[in-house]
Parts: C-alpha cells; sequence; structure tokens
C-alpha cells in the first residue's frame, strides 16, 4: 500500500493539498497521514503567557487534523494524524523519512506577484530536500464566480 504524507496548517494552500491528497489516495489506495507542524512559542513570554498560547497553538493544530481526518472519512481514505513542533521543513522532511512514505504532499502560498511566482519557503525547502517526490498544491480560485 501507498503512504502519503500531508503537511497541514489550516491554510487555504493547506486544503488544497488535503483535497489533491485525498483525490490521489482514493484512486491509488493509498494511506494518509496528516502532518500539522507548529512553532514552539517563545519562553520569554513567561507564565502564565506561554502556557495560554501553548495551550491556544495546541487547539488550532488539533482543529485542524480534526477537519482533514474528518475529511479523509468523508471521502473512505484510511487516514492517521499527528501534530509535530519545530522547524516545519525540518519535520515535515523527518516525519517523511521516519514514515517510509512514497509522497509529501502540502500546499504553497503566494505572497503576492513576485513571491507568488515562487514556491513559499517551507514548500521550497522540502522539495530540494525530500527523499521522494512532493506534490505542492496550489489553492484554487472561487469558483462560480463571474466578473462583471
Amino acid at each position: 500500500m501507498k503512504e502519503f504524507l500531508v503537511a497541514i496548517d489550516g491554510s487555504d494552500g493547506s486544503d488544497a493539498a488535503v483535497d489533491e491528497a485525498l483525490s490521489l489516495a482514493c484512486r491509488v489506495g493509498a494511506h494518509v497521514t496528516f502532518a500539522c507542524v507548529r512553532r514552539p512559542p517563545s519562553a520569554v513570554l513567561g507564565y502564565p503567557y506561554y502556557e495560554r498560547l501553548l495551550r491556544d497553538e495546541l487547539a488550532t493544530a488539533r482543529d485542524t487534523v480534526a477537519v482533514a481526518e474528518s475529511k479523509a472519512l468523508e471521502a473512505g481514505v484510511d487516514a492517521e494524524s499527528t501534530i509535530l513542533e519545530g522547524d516545519p521543513a525540518d519535520e515535515i522532511l523527518s516525519a517523511a523519512d521516519n514514515r517510509c512514505v512514497d509522497l509529501i504532499v502540502m500546499g504553497s502560498r503566494g505572497r503576492g506577484a513576485l513571491a507568488g511566482a515562487v514556491l513559499g519557503s517551507v514548500s521550497s525547502a522540502v522539495v530540494q530536500h525530500a527523499n521522494v517526490p512532493v506534490l505542492v498544491a496550489k489553492e484554487r480560485a472561487a469558483r462560480g464566480l463571474v466578473a462583471a
């Protein structure tokens, strides 16, 4: 069976990655692992701010993986999830190697005309250093809208 790692963060690009990964997983019978990577909050904030920020970030990460898992269930795709902490590119690459995945799927965020022409920094780092193919899903423009 094929194994996909899908990097998610709750962004529109991440949603596109989930959709693309699930579509592909349905066609090839792959198992999907959703990985939500969060950077650790700065301990400089001190108590209770550090704990509050940590609690809020973990809640957001849990919500993000829950939505992805729900989509996988609806699509009939066998899936699991993990929440990782650290540098996103490093954690995605490490998880891909440790899980012996066949494909990494992730989103890309454009930041204006010039930056939109190239991958985001995390996507770019993963593409450059991954030992397996990487599918970078771009968010789709809103459908059904007609310009006046």
